[in-house]
């Protein structure tokens, strides 16, 4: 077999390790050629409460006969197997069905799904700095409707498929998962009668969007997979402006299961903060009720009212561009810090380092020296004029970073 499967869910919650279950399931067959083969969708009971009903519009009446996950499980696996799964945060689908499927007895000990992620691809192949399937698929200028309903989404993710497939060549870039997926040694099943499919009701209904839903559309994306993975996951969980305990425990779950240490999600929290500045700082005022969404997503994210004003600090520099335009920092160069700072060392060196660059000691190949004044004539910034080494203040570092393009990123 060949071909592409892609599968898109809607679920209880975001953390299938901690009881979150899957409430639909939206499956569209593509062909090697990027073609709608066919496609088969249905509510699934999940055996549990169904979570919030105001964003994906299923109601708990709704799913009580409707099959359970075990029903479905032995038309899924034939659904997948010797084709490429593909899935907007791939991750997190194929994370799901994985746990799902071992919830019900089909369990192995084979690598992790192999599994083409749209939201990856379309960081390469589409104009869009958003993670947000909807916003690709518009940058894409496809024509795709419904959201948070997984035939809807599935559709949107195959006709995105469809775009970057005739944007590429023949074998396409990925063709060692496609490989990888044809054999890919998923659990046996018998064949079992085909499940009486079950459709919504009605539609999702079209959520409010709040100032965090345009923040969150408008938020750059960053070259490490691993980290967008993990974002798209924060930023769905962070657009009710609370975190429960559960769900704090269950985001560091997800970073460790994305091979993200606690160090690493510190820096990409605090990144994730100055970003989301910049983003607000776009029509140039931070109003009252921004500064207080700004405040709540940092005290989400274990940061300080301080950090807030760091992050508003260097989008303001970034936005007053300091520092000549022709001059850009790359991943690799190494930047030195020296003197008393005004913000904790550690939080600019979290923010060079999340961007690709090194904080080291001054010597010939250092590109830029931080000083608390740039005029100082301390013996660093005198070696660093022998050198030729230019010397800047935070702020002038700081719309440096900010402007440092996504694509220009390295984990």
């Amino acid at each position: 077999m060949s071909g592409y499967t892609c599968i898109d869910f809607e679920t209880t919650g975001l953390f299938p390790t901690r009881h979150d279950r899957v409430l639909e399931v939206g499956v569209v067959f593509v062909d090697d050629d990027g073609k709608v083969e066919g496609e088969w969708s249905t509510l699934v009971n999940p055996g549990r409460d169904v979570g919030p009903t105001s964003i994906h519009g299923i109601s708990a009446r709704e799913v009580l006969k409707d099959p359970t996950f075990a029903d479905l499980a032995p038309l899924l696996l034939q659904s997948v197997a010797g084709r490429t799964v593909v899935a907007h945060n791939a991750p997190f689908d194929a994370r799901f069905l994985r746990v799902e499927l071992a919830r019900c007895g089909y369990s192995w000990t084979g690598p992790d799904i192999p599994a083409l992620c749209t939201m990856e691809l379309a960081g390469r192949y589409v104009r869009s700095s958003s993670r947000k399937l909807s916003d690709c698929c518009r940058a894409a200028r496809l024509d795709v409707a419904g959201e948070h309903e997984a035939l809807a989404d599935a559709r949107a993710v195959a006709a995105l498929l469809g775009h970057v497939m005739a944007a590429t060549y023949a074998p396409p870039p990925w063709s060692t998962l496609v490989n990888e997926s044809r054999g890919y040694g998923w659990p046996v099943c018998d064949s079992a009668a085909m499940p009486e499919f079950v459709v919504r009701s009605g539609n999702a209904p079209v959520r409010e969007k709040f100032w965090l839903d345009r923040i969150v559309a408008g938020m750059p994306r960053h070259s490490d997979s691993r980290v967008d993975s993990y974002l798209e996951v924060l930023e769905s969980a962070l657009l009710d402006r609370y975190l429960s305990a559960h769900e704090e425990e269950a985001l560091i779950e997800t970073a460790n299961h994305f091979g993200l240490d606690r160090t690493r999600l510190d820096s990409i929290h605090r990144d994730y903060l100055t970003s989301m500045s910049a983003v607000a700082l776009e029509d140039g005022v931070v109003t009252k009720a921004e500064l207080a969404d700004l405040e709540i997503v940092a005290r989400l994210l274990g940061l300080s009212r301080d950090e807030v004003a760091i992050s508003l600090d260097a989008a303001k520099a970034a936005a007053s561009r300091p520092v000549a335009a022709a001059f850009q920092l790359q991943p690799g160069d190494q930047i030195c810090l020296t003197g008393q700072m005004t913000y904790p060392r550690e939080t600019i060196e979290s923010m060079i380092a999340e961007r690709g660059l090194a904080a080291g000691g001054l010597t010939k190949r250092t590109r830029l020296l931080v000083a608390a004044d740039p005029d100082s004539q301390s013996g660093k910034a005198a070696k660093a004029r022998t050198y030729g080494v230019p010397i800047l203040n935070e702020s002038a570092l700081f719309g440096l970073l900010l402007s440092m393009t996504s694509e220009s990123r390295q984990p």
